[in-house]
């Protein structure tokens, strides 16, 4: 667990909650101390001191020490004006600390990434050079692969599930290792400065894949392109969810193929009159590198990694205002994989929550770390320590209020599948990206106790009422 209320960026939050609490109590304080000051120069006092000299000078002097004397009220105001300044100066050093800390290691893997992949083309030529001049050995490890090589791949995915910082810190470096790859494979900085639109070199994430698309795009590949609508569909088998387990039901219902390339949106009406509205949007459906009839594919991923608008996107916010979601009704937008990633895009866009009234987002094996997700959305991100896609982003979660990271070994879970459907033994980290897992997931979180996942449920209660109905929308390709 991390984030939310029982997470350090709430720590934060209650610092600086408590600093503006000393910060108004001192600011009140010293205006008492002038009140009592300015009493020295009543009247009455001053009028006393022709009858009784002494006693009103005691009186000066009593009033006088009760402004500022050592133990008076100007001074207690400035002592606790001083302590809201060093709250506040305490936090923002954590939070300085947390971004330093996080860009050094942003900056490490960039440039091993560079570093790495500027050698890989001469690391290559090097491995070809010693297998050549080691044939019985290259021959030995060559007919040991052959003679069972399902094996070795078993072997291999069970390596990678067992140790998944091996694939973490691969996920980390892609970037700077495919430019420097590129680099020296093309001599130089010009031609992969000029395909990829002037991106590369470049050590920023979003770049990066910006990059990567735009010379996919000069090769045909990545193109976001089509023209596409959305139209009621059937709603067979679906259901409003009502827990965190239900969501990921429902995703896995949207990833059969017969529901292929469809936006499911549930709404319910409370006993208050608030309409509220669950949109669910499926994960990676097509994973060819052209744009076919389906827009939930790899180039919406590459595109929505690299902060740029999609049609996918656009469909969803179509179908959202089909359904009848009106500006101020509150909406939790759901989604598994690229779905979550289009979530976070989503939540992280003014111009989309000036349409839609985002107020809490759920997300199930998402890579979404880097978007800028407004501090009064409510994030739930789950993520299994096995699962490779939500490390594609090379970065954690933020620790903060209003966002809470589920973090859980699914081992016993992705065991247990393979002996009933799978190869027993053989523990496959794709599994781990499994609807089905994440629904089991999401049933634990249901039932827990845990400070920050109440305080979420208590926050976003209003969605999971019962008696809520469902639609669907079809995305289809418009013909030229």
């Amino acid at each position: 667990m991390s984030g939310g209320a029982g997470g350090v960026g709430a720590a934060y939050q209650d610092i600086l909650s408590e600093a503006r609490v000393l910060d108004d109590a001192g600011d009140g304080l010293r205006a008492r101390s002038a009140d009592v000051a300015t009493m020295a120069l009543d009247e009455s006092v001053v009028a006393s001191a022709l009858l009784c000299p002494a006693t009103a000078a005691r009186a000066g002097l009593a009033l006088g020490a009760a402004a500022v004397g050592p133990q008076g009220l100007l001074p207690i105001s400035i002592a606790l004006e001083g302590s809201a300044l060093c709250l506040r100066a305490t936090v923002e050093a954590y939070q300085f600390l947390d971004e330093t800390q996080k860009g050094i290691f942003d900056a490490i893997h960039v440039a091993g990434g560079f570093a790495l992949g500027a050698a890989l083309p001469f690391l290559a030529v090097g491995a070809a050079g010693l297998a050549l001049a080691n044939p019985q050995l290259t021959a030995t490890l060559g007919a040991i692969i052959a003679r069972n090589p399902k094996a070795f791949e078993n072997a291999a995915l069970t390596k990678v599930f067992e140790n998944p910082w091996l694939m973490e810190d691969a996920i980390a470096i892609a970037p700077g290792l495919l430019q420097g790859a590129a680099i020296t494979l093309t001599g130089g900085l010009a031609v992969p400065s000029l395909l990829s639109g002037g991106r590369w070199p470049t050590a920023g994430y979003e770049n990066a894949v910006a990059g990567l698309v735009t010379t996919g795009n000069t090769f045909g590949v990545f193109k976001d392109s089509g023209k596409f609508r959305v139209v009621p569909a059937d709603t067979k088998g679906a259901a409003a969810p009502t827990s965190v387990a239900d969501i990921f039901r429902e995703q896995g219902k949207l990833g059969d193929s017969e529901n292929h390339g469809q936006i499911q949106i549930s709404t319910v009406v409370g006993t208050d009159g608030v309409t509220s509205h669950i949109v669910q949007i499926p994960g990676t459906q097509d994973s060819s590198l052209t744009r076919g009839d389906n827009p939930i594919d790899m180039t919406t991923n590459l595109k929505l990694m690299s902060g740029q608008d999609t049609v996918l996107q656009a469909q969803v916010a179509r179908a959202m205002k089909d359904a009848g979601i009106g500006p101020s009704d509150p909406v939790m937008l759901t989604g598994h994989s690229q779905g979550g990633i289009a979530c976070a895009a989503m939540a992280s866009d003014p111009a989309f929550r000036k349409q839609f009234n985002v107020t809490g987002i759920v997300t199930g094996g998402s890579p979404i770390a880097r978007f800028d997700i407004p501090a009064d959305v409510s994030v739930l991100s789950l993520e299994h320590k096995q699962d490779l896609v939500p490390m594609l982003e090379g970065r954690e979660n933020p620790d903060r209020a209003n966002w809470v990271t589920v973090k859980r070994d699914v081992s016993a879970d992705v065991a247990t599948n393979a002996a009933k459907g799978g190869t027993p033994g053989v523990l496959n980290p794709l599994s781990a990206h499994d609807t089905d897992i994440y629904a089991t997931t999401g049933a634990q979180i249901d039932s827990s106790k845990d400070p920050s996942l109440a305080a979420w449920e208590e926050q976003n209660a209003v969605f999971f009422r019962s008696g809520g109905t469902v639609s669907r929308y079809q995305i289809q390709p418009v013909a030229p």
